[in-house]
């Protein structure tokens, strides 16, 4: 009976630790790793265009961590951080982070969402990337 007990407690563990785990999930080739995204970002004004509506930004990703980006007319303000994984985190204030890979596609870097399923979603094209705050304050 005790090594029934054992058997069961350790395929519960098993179970619980394997639902805990994230999805590996395959990343499309020219995805950039950590460094990679941190040394696009870091000290850079880059001007971004959301592939849904067209709509334009600029943003400033501070080495310190924060940002402020011109979208609309409006100034936003937050942090970014750059994962492990590679993924970009950006955070503005009124909105929940979001974590998003970076694709280059030969000259071109894109932001997608990864997707469970394998189908990832591109969201943004940045078309310039320059060094220093050029964003208006």
């Amino acid at each position: 009976m005790h090594i029934k007990k054992i058997i069961l407690v350790s395929f519960l563990l098993v179970a619980f630790l394997g639902g805990c785990a994230s999805v590996n999930v395959p990343l499309p080739p020219g995805t950039l790793n950590a460094a990679e995204v941190t040394a696009l970002f870091s000290g850079k004004t880059v001007e971004a265009r959301l592939d849904e509506n067209g709509r334009l930004s600029q943003t400033y990703y501070n080495p310190d961590g924060g940002m402020h980006q011109m979208r609309n007319g409006q100034m936003r303000k937050g942090t970014w951080m750059v994962k492990k994984n590679g993924r970009i985190c950006l955070d503005f204030e009124g909105a929940s982070e979001k974590c998003r890979i970076i694709i280059q596609e030969g000259s071109v870097y894109r932001k997608y969402i990864v997707k469970s399923d394998g189908n990832h979603e591109p969201l943004i094209t940045y078309t310039s990337f320059r060094n220093g705050d050029l964003v208006g304050h």
